[in-house]
């Protein structure tokens, strides 16, 4: 299996650099949606300017500097866990040709930037990782790293101005899915993928990347409850201190807890596997559907939303509509961010 997966990563390397060096922006897009980051700031390095809102990616080149953000981000992940001494074996070999994609991406990137006009946005002089202790942590990590770097790609698409190069971009976004499956093979995991893979939307974006571009404000083991929720998604996306409670879990992966109907619902309907990881705390969030305030929280693959008024009954807690909301979206704003 080994010479397997690294003959497979190389060969993904090259496919990746060429479509890179020749499809302008469309290099640029194996982790644009992750660049669809909401309303949270990313600062840039002192070398290069910073970049503002998503509400701002109106141009190719918007989609490429925040591409670029993210890339700096992947790089430095694994430049981290190279780095770590954690790695052995088959795994070190992976995580070397994989950090040489996410560096072939960054100079590309920057590259297409300038040769455009533009100023590429600069590495962060320093970003928040997860403190992990093990093998078994990292490559767990970055299969959910890569993961959402893919499904992330998916959502963003639609901001391509030029249509001709979604076929090379759709391209790259496919080596980002073969390097979670490494991962994933490498774990022995054995959930198939499913037959379409989804796109995340920008909240959902928003919640996975934000932790790692900016330091918590959170005091020390602070947590939400579904009894007592963070009072926004933007408090309720902050990395927690391990917590220990009754009818709670921690999750360091993602430095967040699942309690109370929210645990139950989750552990009942195919917990780890189905919904994968929390990626926010409980927090009151408006549904876009109706418009009402609830408890909601974000995993990997979905958001849960309270609904008390069905309290004891199998629709206390419900999923929220991002397909319906999404659609919403790109219905309303021609495939363009709201």
């Amino acid at each position: 299996m080994s010479e397997h997966l690294i003959s497979e990563s190389k060969k993904g390397l090259t496919r990746r650099r060429f479509l890179i060096s020749t499809g302008g922006v469309a290099g640029g897009l194996a982790l644009a949606g992750a660049g669809g980051l909401g309303s949270a700031v990313i600062g840039g390095g002192s070398s290069g300017r910073g970049i503002a809102y998503a509400q701002a990616l109106k141009t190719d080149m918007d989609i490429l500097q925040y591409a670029l953000t993210l890339e700096h981000l992947e790089a430095t992940a694994y430049d981290a866990a190279n780095a770590s001494g954690l790695l052995k074996g088959t795994a070190a070999d992976l995580f070397k040709v994989f950090g040489d994609h996410e560096h072939a991406h960054v100079m590309a990137l920057t590259d297409t930037i300038k040769k455009l006009g533009g100023t590429p946005v600069a590495a962060q002089d320093k970003y928040y990782f997860p403190k992990l202790e093990s093998q078994e942590q990292i490559v767990s990590l970055f299969a959910t790293v890569e993961e959402v770097g893919a499904s992330a790609y998916l959502g963003a698409a639609p901001l391509l101005k030029d249509k001709s190069l979604l076929a090379a971009a759709a391209s790259i976004a496919n080596i980002e899915a073969r390097h979670a499956a490494s991962f994933k093979a490498f774990m022995n995991d054995p959930m198939p993928s499913p037959a379409f893979a989804k796109p995340l939307s920008y909240d959902q974006v928003i919640a996975a990347v934000t932790p790692f571009l900016k330091p918590s404000s959170a005091p020390a083991g602070q947590y939400y409850t579904t009894d007592k929720p963070a009072d926004s998604l933007q408090t309720a996306v902050n990395r927690v201190d391990s917590v220990k409670a009754d009818n709670l879990l921690y999750f360091p992966e993602t430095g967040h807890t699942v309690s109370g109907p929210f645990l139950a619902y989750w552990r009942k309907n195919g917990n780890l596997a189905q919904y994968g990881y929390p990626i926010t705390e409980p927090y009151r969030g408006t549904n876009r559907t109706d418009g009402k305030v609830y408890v909601q929280q974000y995993f990997q693959r979905a958001r849960f939303e309270l609904h008390p008024e069905y309290k004891g009954t199998q629709y206390e807690v419900e999923l929220g509509l991002l397909g319906s909301e999404q659609l919403f979206r790109d219905i309303m704003s021609g495939g363009q961010p709201l």
